[in-house]
């Protein structure tokens, strides 16, 4: 008797799967017109139309503990230049140099990673040849930079060099005192975490005094290890997982933490983290539902009752 019954399932999924083969062969053509014109803008937005894009994003941070003096500081965060990658050219970086400075920042910040790697459609571009549109950023406070893990494979050292003797100071495990409106607030240079060149001791022996630290680095992975006298941590490295799908969320993001820092303001207690999606690629030229962004950022103190 089960026997009879499991071949007559059969019967009934072997008929179903007929069917089902013959509605697609009846609808082939209108299903590959529908894919065609799904798939085709959808590729094109992922490999050409996003990543050639640049968004200006605007940030509203509340910061404890930010000294009163720096209350509305405006922050213009760029990380991941990848200059040289697809869509990254000499006249894009002029570009992107332009709407930073449109900006009217107190601060500019440029988190790591100006130089690429293997990546498909790139072409190497030496720091030399980019530092000079750099070096037309313009800041109050001034232009401060670090180093990602793809400077380091480069070169850091040397990269440090090029960058400093057009006069934008480069950060790598060392503090100095900005002050604004009698107030004072470090900014730390935190070395790149993923290349073990991040070196805490050696950074803390920088910052002399209990004013509260603006960190900087590329990744954000090292956000935990920090001291909480970090108020604020501005990170890159992750393009924001280049790729985010509906449902199934930002595949690939190159941190231990998975996806808890792969963008976005993020509150750990009274410190704060805010990871930037970078504005080039890396190892494919593509983006999806994560645009390249210059972000600007206003701190805002904390109001204090009396």
């Amino acid at each position: 008797m089960l026997q009879i019954k499991n071949r007559s399932l059969l019967a009934r999924w072997r008929l179903l799967d007929m069917k089902l083969w013959a509605l697609l062969r009846r609808h082939y053509l209108r299903v590959m017109i529908v894919g065609f014109i799904i798939g085709v803008p959808l590729v094109l937005w992922t490999i050409w139309w996003e990543p050639d894009s640049l968004q200006v994003n605007q940030y509203q941070l509340e910061v404890p503990r930010l000294p009163k003096g720096f209350d509305k500081l405006r922050v213009v965060a760029m990380s991941d230049l990848h200059v040289g990658s697809p869509y990254i050219s000499l006249e894009k970086l002029r570009t992107i140099v332009k709407e930073a400075n449109a900006q009217d920042p107190d601060l500019t910040v440029l988190l790591g990673d100006f130089v690429i790697q293997g990546i498909i459609g790139g072409e190497f571009v030496e720091p030399d040849t980019f530092v000079e549109i750099l070096k037309e950023l313009k800041a109050k406070q001034g232009v401060y930079a670090v180093l990602g893990n793809h400077d380091w494979i480069k070169g850091g050292d040397g990269i440090t060099t090029t960058f400093e003797r057009v006069g934008i100071r480069m950060l790598t495990n060392e503090a100095i005192m900005l002050e604004r409106n009698e107030s004072k607030l470090w900014l730390a240079g935190v070395g790149d975490y993923f290349t073990a060149h991040h070196d805490l001791k050696k950074l803390s022996g920088t910052i002399t005094t209990d004013d509260p630290v603006l960190g900087i680095t590329h990744t954000p992975d090292v956000f935990l290890k920090l001291s909480p006298q970090f108020i604020l941590t501005l990170a890159g490295h992750t393009h924001g997982g280049q790729v985010n799908l509906p449902l199934l969320g930002r595949a690939v993001v190159p941190s231990d933490y998975g996806q808890k820092y792969a963008i976005g303001d993020i509150r750990e207690g009274p410190r704060r983290l805010f990871v930037t999606s970078g504005i080039g690629t890396s190892i494919l030229g593509v983006r999806f539902r994560v645009p390249p962004e210059i972000a600007v950022l206003t701190l805002n103190a904390e109001a204090r009752t009396q």
